[in-house]
């Protein structure tokens, strides 16, 4: 199981917030059932829209399959696509995640209203940077790949709790 310290605060934060469910329950509480910027398209051909673009790279880890991401920037037409494919995320090298450094983690719904809103794609540090002088929370850039990693951490550390809680691994469904 990875160190607890490998995550960043943020994130070890919400580990905590969400500490007793199974990744596989997470996943649920993510899921949308009305379309979101933020998609997961299976090899199944089943589309799955989430809050933010972390709950895609964390339904990435929880679901162990091939899947493909599209998402859209706030204030942006052209989305960025993301792939994944035997475990390795492909994405556009320059490309961002907006990693909120404040979330409220005292319930649930906190963290949807203080986090997810604000967990968001851009192309490029500079669109982050533009969008950022705006947020009304404080966040922080993060590559794709580094976000990918910090996920898996994090459904790791899940995926080790719950399994001592007796609730098994993260396979889904």
């Amino acid at each position: 199981m990875p160190e607890m310290t490998t995550l960043p605060a943020p994130l070890a934060a919400l580990l905590n917030c969400c500490e007793g469910q199974s990744p596989e329950a997470m996943l649920r509480g993510f899921v949308m059932f009305t379309p979101t910027p933020h998609v997961i398209h299976t090899q199944a051909g089943v589309r799955i829209y989430t809050r933010c673009a972390l709950d895609t790279l964390l339904a990435a880890w929880i679901l162990d399959e091939n899947i493909d991401i599209v998402t859209t920037p706030p204030g942006a037409t052209q989305s960025l696509e993301f792939t994944v494919r035997n475990g390795q995320l492909h994405s556009p090298s320059d490309a961002v995640l907006a990693l909120p450094t404040q979330p409220d983690t005292r319930s649930a719904e906190k963290v949807y209203r203080s986090f997810c809103p604000y967990a968001l794609a851009f192309p490029n540090v500079e669109a982050y940077q533009a969008w950022s002088n705006t947020a009304t929370v404080p966040t922080t850039p993060v590559t794709f790949q580094d976000a990918y990693r910090l996920s898996r951490d994090f459904i790791g550390h899940l995926a080790h709790l719950s399994t001592l809680d007796g609730h098994g691994g993260t396979r889904c469904c």
